[in-house]
């Protein structure tokens, strides 16, 4: 009983944050690509955590960066994916997960066709590596991948990926196909669902749900686990999110918001001669 819990924890902590899909447009420092709303997938209405993420990109390099606060702006998580850029193409450099909720630092590095994974936490560091697979993920390059394949989803194929565990140190294969299909404000959408390869595991971990826009060019909602922990009984525990993004494209520019009468300038009146 032991080991299969221990197991199912750890797994459920590889399944959170699955939800950074980066455009390959240029960026010129930190700039704000879209942010998100965690509810408790109990109760919908709930807000429990805010999320947001940004990307700098530099000649030969985009770094990601997400962050998650809790309600009183507190962050709780912080993850930083780093790319090589090389005439267009984006490869994975490195990910790091600083989960603050449990002092716990994991970072993996692909390094001449292998992947370096390092865990820290209580003052214990680990390390293991193994081969890096062409279908290499992690938390925040799953979304990228999936709309990169998305032909394959649309056609009623599976999507297969490694994804990288750095709590447990290794990378665990998941299966992604389109479930079914559903309305979001009154418009179509797709839900793709997140499942283990491994039957061991898929007994073990609920799946999680990625709603996409039908042409998978767009994540509008995720339903599963989350990286931030809740407090239960003096201990952080798991949390399941109903996380709803919203996108930095989609905000009206300053020049594009409707001026109100109170902020509409106001004509003086004409001087008396």
């Amino acid at each position: 009983m032991k080991s299969s819990a221990r197991v199912r924890n750890t797994f459920l902590v590889a399944l959170a944050a699955m939800v950074c899909g980066f455009a390959s447009t240029s960026f010129a420092a930190f700039t704000p690509v879209f942010s998100a709303k965690i509810y408790d997938l109990k109760d919908k209405s709930k807000l429990m955590f805010n999320y947001k993420n940004e990307v700098e990109v530099t000649d030969g390099k985009k770094v990601a960066l997400t962050t998650i606060t809790d309600l009183e702006g507190k962050v709780v998580v912080i993850e930083t994916t780093t790319f090589k850029v090389e005439n267009g193409v984006e490869k994975l450099v490195s990910f790091e997960q600083d989960q603050k909720q449990l002092g716990a630092v994991g970072k993996l590095e692909v390094v001449d066709g292998k992947v370096n994974f390092t865990y820290t936490k209580d003052g214990s560091t680990k390390t293991s590596d193994e081969k890096a697979e062409n279908n290499l993920v992690v938390t925040a390059t799953v979304v990228a991948y999936l709309q990169q394949n998305w032909q394959t989803i649309a056609s009623g194929g599976t999507v297969k990926t490694r994804l990288g565990v750095v709590d447990r140190r290794e990378t665990v294969g998941f299966n992604y196909y389109k479930e079914s299909e559903r309305d979001v404000n009154g418009a179509k959408a797709w839900v793709v669902k997140m499942k283990p390869t491994s039957m061991i595991i898929s007994a073990i971990v609920d799946p999680l749900r990625f709603t996409f826009t039908p042409d998978g060019k767009r994540l509008v909602e995720l339903e599963g686990r989350t990286a931030p922990k809740v407090m239960k009984d003096g201990k952080y525990k798991d949390f399941d999110g109903y996380t709803v993004y919203e996108y930095a494209e989609d905000k009206p520019k300053a020049a594009e918001v409707p001026l109100t009468p109170a902020t509409a300038p106001q004509s003086k009146p004409a001087k008396k001669k």
